[in-house]
């Protein structure tokens, strides 16, 4: 699997949201990036949106720079395919798990130091350090498990 994710991250480029990604050595944990509203707050005009089918649920994140710390981050938010669905306000908002660091790679598995944004070139990987601690410990009783590992890109394409 991970050959077949090189040769998709090598060749032509695609746009982040049509970009599908699998969870590594867990083919039932994916990403993939959502069209959203853009605005000064949330300026990537996209959501990612990780989905566990063992448990048919999806939690939804909008990519934000970090500032001055050089982090880019993922803030947990609301069903982004909701037609109610407006961006909510940093400090807070409804259906928030709370933060986590989000890592983007290349192909080379250099450190892209931005988020994406809609149109952009998508990651060859991403890596979430901490999305179990927000799908396992941060949900109530609604608990999903994912390992550290790399989200590798699989497809290009839209839908899921």
């Amino acid at each position: 699997m991970l050959i077949f994710a090189l040769a998709v991250a090598t060749a032509a480029p695609c746009p982040v949201e049509q970009a599908h990604y699998r969870l590594r050595h867990d083919a039932g944990v994916v990403l993939s990036f959502a069209p959203v509203a853009s605005n000064k707050d949330w300026p990537s005009g996209v959501a990612a949106v990780v989905r566990f089918y063992r448990s048919g649920r999806m939690y939804d994140f909008l990519p934000y720079d970090g500032g001055t710390d050089g982090r880019q981050n993922l803030a947990h938010t609301t069903d982004v395919t909701h037609p109610d669905f407006k961006l909510p306000s940093p400090d807070g908002g409804p259906g928030r798990l709370g933060d986590m660091e989000f890592l983007a790679m290349d192909a080379h598995y250099d450190v892209i130091q931005h988020v994406p944004k809609r149109g952009d070139q998508a990651p060859a990987h991403i890596l979430l350090p901490h999305l179990r601690d927000v799908t396992w410990y941060g949900n109530g009783a609604a608990r999903d498990a994912a390992e550290k590992q790399f989200f590798d890109l699989v497809s290009c394409g839209p839908g899921a």
